[in-house]
């Protein structure tokens, strides 16, 4: 970190990842590259947060970049490990090449939140020879609205969301969307919270479009 507690307050991070993913067998992959830059231009670090728990009076946002680089057997990462997207199968240990660039804003203030993340992917299938381009992203804001509205109860929070993903810059008219509104009732924040959400889905495969909706009633608690 540089000139902390100002507005020119950077974080960094740079690493040399094993691309296996968690749990993995090393030898399936031949290791990624991973930097990020991000600029806290309130002068303060925002912590990593799906809402702007303890209603925050002081203001605290950022803009960061990263980007990954690497030859891998995977395609995808999650928590359960490495994973292949729709269209691959289990590679050697440098098939496909891997670049992935993020860009990332949010902000937090007086219970407002703001989050945004953009991704560009491609992915080089070094056993084809075919290239296969990704792009998405969402943005998400929310309020607790005790914040403006005295008789609205402090622990509840309201939030809307977009996300949409081209997963194959190859294929036309193969967007999928999701809008969303939902709602928290924080009993302990994120430790203890109550969670209902109403998504709108869409998916184009040109020439049909198909849409669904999902309600989801979930309890978070962890200790």
């Amino acid at each position: 970190m540089t000139n902390a507690g100002t507005r020119g307050d950077l974080s960094y991070w740079f690493g040399r990842l094993s691309g296996a993913g968690r749990g993995g067998d090393r030898s399936d992959a031949d290791g990624l590259w991973m930097s990020r830059l991000q600029w806290n231009f309130t002068g303060r670090v925002l912590d990593f947060s799906q809402s702007a728990t303890g209603h925050p009076m002081k203001p605290a946002g950022s803009v960061a970049v990263a980007a990954v680089s690497g030859k891998s057997s995977f395609t995808a990462y999650s928590s359960a490990g490495g994973e292949q997207l729709p269209g691959y199968t289990d590679g050697e240990s440098d098939q496909y090449r891997l670049r992935q660039l993020m860009l990332e804003t949010a902000y937090q203030r007086g219970g407002f939140s703001w989050q945004q993340e953009f991704h560009w992917k491609t992915i080089d299938d070094r056993e084809t020879g075919e290239t296969r381009r990704l792009s998405g992203g969402y943005a998400q804001a929310g309020m607790f609205f005790s914040e403006v509205v005295d008789s609205f109860p402090a622990p509840f929070e309201l939030a809307i969301r977009f996300a949409r993903v081209d997963p194959d810059d190859r294929l036309s008219g193969d967007i999928e969307s999701e809008y969303t509104i939902g709602s928290n009732w924080f009993f302990k924040w994120h430790r203890n919270k109550l969670t209902l959400d109403f998504s709108h889905v869409i998916r184009r495969q040109a020439p049909e479009t198909d849409t669904s909706n999902r309600v989801r009633l979930q309890w978070d608690w962890s200790f």
